[in-house]
């Protein structure tokens, strides 16, 4: 394979698409992106439209489609499936490997119905156990706050969501009379609001701490151990400090999973199995 041969991993989430460019040839875990990229999700966008925004960003950062070794996706927004399989093969000139349940992705999913699980929630998993090797707590903070657990064999167990805060924030202006909309989610200097403004994002901030904290408490409690936890997501960084439990934060845990896939599914034909060891 040649040495400038790259992947492309997709997060397509609800309020946010993530991209990140890996080295193919790359055999150690986690691996540095060489570049990452946010987009909005638009549900409407076509193929056109992403495909050549990120032929755009792709050629920006130097990288060319001649050295695309391979596109693999995890969505939850079943809107742009089509959409990024269409673009893959017109503008990116391969096919998309989606991450689904029916595929081998090296994690044993315990959920009720396995079809339910989100794909971003499986794939932080096996990203968290290959980094970790035993049992652990993945909390990622994005459009929704979503706790997912693994067991010291590596088996998703299942865990639990909550509305994110700037979901929250949006559903407190929409549902009440007086309430302003907050500008951004963020810490307040002080608990004790003085005006509106500072009392939303106090209970916003604080209210998701205690939120975060009681909830790696009780499921903890429930997986019967110490689990590591590691937290993701757009609003990790600023939640994180405020959350003694949390052990580090990887803030491209999914793309560092969807890296772990193409690699579980085609390093060994490329003779670039990746280095979990």
């Amino acid at each position: 394979m040649d040495s400038k041969a790259w992947i492309l991993a997709v997060d397509i989430g609800n309020t946010h698409i993530t991209l990140g460019a890996f080295l193919a040839e790359n055999k150690s875990f986690p691996p540095v992106p060489l570049v990452t990229w946010r987009l909005s999700t638009h549900r409407h966008a076509t193929a056109d439209e992403y495909g050549l925004n990120i032929l755009g960003l792709a050629s920006h950062a130097g990288l060319t489609l001649e050295h695309l070794a391979g596109v693999v996706v995890a969505s939850v927004v079943p809107p742009l499936d089509n959409v990024f399989r269409e673009l893959s093969q017109k503008h990116l000139k391969n096919s998309a490997l989606f991450v689904d349940s029916g595929l081998d992705l090296g994690v044993k999913i315990l959920y009720d119905n396995p079809h339910e699980v989100g794909a971003d929630r499986v794939i932080n998993a096996l990203a968290a156990w290959t980094r970790l090797g035993r049992d652990c707590i993945v909390v990622d903070f994005g459009t929704a706050t979503t706790f997912d657990c693994v067991d010291g064999t590596g088996a998703y167990l299942g865990g639990a969501i909550a509305p994110g805060p700037q979901t929250a924030s949006e559903a407190l202006y929409q549902k009440t009379a007086r309430l302003p909309l907050l500008g951004s989610f963020r810490k307040p200097s002080k608990a004790i609001g003085k005006n509106t403004q500072n009392s939303i994002a106090s209970g916003l901030f604080h209210g998701y701490v205690g939120l975060t904290r009681g909830l790696i408490k009780t499921l903890s409690l429930e997986m019967g151990g110490t689990p590591h936890v590691l937290a993701t997501g757009g609003l990790a960084s600023l939640l994180a400090p405020s959350v003694p439990e949390i052990e580090a934060v990887a803030p491209d845990l999914t793309l560092e999973g969807l890296w772990l896939l193409w690699h579980r599914r085609f390093g060994e034909k490329n003779n670039t199995p990746p280095d979990i060891s």
